[in-house]
């Protein structure tokens, strides 16, 4: 086993830890990105699907673990880049076995709800908080600090190493061969802190918008998920922003070694690789506890609770399994996602595709113009 296999191993631990808690994170009545009465939360359906799911992402994960180390070992003499290949088969794989688990889960789920009337008779609503416009969770900047500090420890690492570097830095590295150099420059050796400060101000940009942007509230009790909204973005805000430092940790942890004029070898990047692995297991519990819009936080506030009301059924909205949300009628940019933690774009607003065409072009000159310089 290899350096080269550091990386393979612990894309296959995110993977399938990440898709294992995934029914844990997302809404009582969102399972598998299908909106369901929150009468119908815990039918036996459900829960026989999210087993089911969770046993077949074990099982598949052991063989891509047996099959990973397995590879590791028959082709460890071959080539850095085919090792990296060769290694990444099985996440690959189990990537792709992970969704056709949630695609079976999420159809019978909908099958159940079709052939059952789950809506029958309810009363379907959408519930709004004015407060949250009028009185907005405020932002916990402060937590920007430990991202905002390690850029700046990152800054002050190149600058005192700068004038021992070598003559050509290496630019693109398995973990132990070089296979692109470029020559030393400001620019190349500021590469990380750039990136770093991009991603940062990209992090901390959606994720103010984010508190801004509208809550999915349960009409049933609108009261309690306002106050477990609020909950929610105090929480996950905190958890994304100190993400975001412990990747800009592991990019320091790459680049030492790089500035250096060497390979990050196998002590870096098991480093960098940990420091990833930790700030994705926190993130991830984070979110198991606190849950999709707060949905798993014990709110104090109860309110007017109303049995009888149902969310609105918006499922028409939600394409590719729930994944994208296409709504021109609904003016907002940023909504909650259905599938995993946090917010992702509407579709059908044609402002969503000018900022994401603005992060694409900002992300490609940052990418090419060390390369082309």
């Amino acid at each position: 086993m290899t350096a080269t296999f550091i990386g393979p191993l612990t894309a296959l631990f995110l993977v399938a830890g990440s898709a294992w808690t995934m029914p844990s994170v997302q809404r009582p009545t969102l399972p598998f990105g299908v909106r369901v009465p929150v009468q119908r939360a815990g039918d036996d359906a459900i829960a026989e699907q999210v087993r089911a799911f969770r046993t077949r992402v074990a099982g598949a994960g052991l063989l891509a673990l047996i099959a990973t180390i397995t590879l590791g070992t028959v082709f460890s003499t071959a080539e850095e880049e085919t090792l990296a290949l060769i290694g990444s088969a099985p996440t690959v794989a189990l990537l792709l076995l992970v969704a056709l688990f949630y695609l079976r889960a999420r159809r019978a789920i909908l099958r159940v709800k079709t052939t059952d009337d789950w809506y029958g008779g309810l009363a379907q609503r959408v519930a709004v908080d004015t407060s949250l416009r009028t009185r907005s969770e405020r932002f916990p900047w402060a937590w920007t600090l430990p991202a905002l500090l390690t850029l700046l420890g990152t800054l002050a690492v190149g600058i005192v190493l700068y004038p021992d570097m070598p003559a050509r830095i290496p630019m693109r590295t398995t973990g132990l061969e070089v296979h692109a150099w470029q020559p030393k420059s400001p620019w190349v050796v500021g590469l990380p802190v750039t990136i770093g400060l991009f991603t940062t101000a990209l992090v901390i940009g959606l994720l103010a918008w984010s508190y801004r942007s509208r809550a999915d509230l349960e009409p049933s009790a609108p009261v309690r998920s306002a106050a477990q909204h609020r909950l929610f973005l105090q929480r996950i805000g905190r958890a994304l922003l100190l993400f975001t430092a412990g990747m800009n940790a592991a990019m320091l942890f790459a680049f030492v070694p790089i500035w250096q004029g060497r390979t990050p070898g196998v002590a870096a990047m098991t480093g960098l690789m940990l420091v990833c692995l930790l700030s994705t297991a926190y993130l991830i519990i984070v979110g198991v506890r606190t849950g999709q819009g707060g949905s798993r936080i014990l709110a104090d506030e109860q309110g007017t609770e109303r049995p009888d009301a149902a969310h609105f059924d918006d499922d028409r909205y939600w394409r590719f399994v729930g994944l994208c949300y296409v709504n021109r009628e609904d003016p907002a940019i940023l909504v909650q996602k259905r599938v995993g933690l946090g917010w992702t774009f509407n579709f059908g607003n044609p402002r969503s595709y000018l900022v994401l065409a603005g992060i694409l072009v900002i992300t490609a000159l940052i990418v090419l113009v060390p390369v082309l310089a």
